[in-house]
């Protein structure tokens, strides 16, 4: 069961968000204590699990990261209405494990999602994880996809019915890999259900790029319909028989299993 591998998780929880807390009158707050010895760039406070994540990048272990990340993203995506700080952040460190991994479309796509849930990130600074860090920071999150002063009102919208033609001698892309998304655990202990509805970019080589929630759901659905497109594929769009990026809107649908 997800709970037995997240429960250990939770003291870091209540850690990062007694760092992470709005501020209040500081004549009624007692002394803060000593930030942690290692921050993200100085964006981000970190409690002692994430610093673990950070030892283990930083040391090139990138499966052990990935690991650990990726169960802290799940239960900081709960909370990502309140604090998405916190939720950002571990989804950046999440994008450095798959970048260590050479996973480097999900890496960038999921970088990017990352500073547009918290725009501090841009100022990030990733030097210390070597070449994964080098990859994320060079491709910085932009208000429109580059792409030779292309905006993206003048790409071509896909449809979503497969192999349907977009406009005369184009058509539009294909699923290839379509990872389900995982339930965040706070949302599946209150049973949230719904739909996101993620705007995207479908790069030439039919990977996913520049994602944005367009239909919000709480508690972390958000969060992980992102991470889930950034690992889909498709067949690209074609225009004349040839690859070309196209606006796609993606919808994820979150939905409790019953039964075993």
């Amino acid at each position: 069961m997800i709970w037995k591998r997240i429960a250990p998780l939770l003291p870091f929880l209540a850690l990062l968000l007694a760092g992470a807390a709005p501020a209040q009158d500081s004549s009624q707050q007692p002394p803060k204590p000593a930030q942690a010895p290692h921050l993200f760039g100085g964006v981000e406070r970190m409690a002692n699990d994430q610093l673990q994540v950070v030892d283990l990048l930083q040391a090139g272990k990138w499966k052990e990261a990935k690991a650990l990340a990726h169960l802290q993203l799940l239960v900081a995506a709960g909370y990502v209405d309140q604090y998405p700080g916190v939720a950002a952040t571990a989804l950046a460190l999440d994008a450095l494990a798959d970048a260590g991994l050479g996973d480097e479309k999900p890496a960038v796509c999921r970088w990017n999602a990352a500073q547009g849930l918290d725009p501090k990130l841009l100022n990030a600074d990733l030097s210390s994880f070597g070449a994964p860090g080098q990859l994320l920071q060079s491709h910085p999150l932009k208000a429109s996809p580059p792409d030779a002063g292309q905006s993206r009102q003048d790409l071509p919208e896909a449809h979503m019915d497969k192999g349907e033609k977009m406009a005369g001698e184009s058509h539009a892309p294909e699923y290839l890999s379509q990872p389900r998304p995982e339930y965040p655990p706070m949302a599946r202990q209150a049973k949230q259900e719904g739909k996101v509805v993620v705007e995207s970019i479908l790069e030439k080589d039919g990977s996913v790029s520049h994602v944005r929630v367009l239909e919000h759901q709480p508690l972390g659905l958000d969060v992980s319909a992102l991470y889930a497109v950034c690992g889909w594929r498709f067949k690209p769009a074609t225009l004349k028989g040839e690859p070309v990026r196209a606006y796609y809107v993606l919808t994820v649908n979150f939905k409790i299993e019953k039964g075993p």
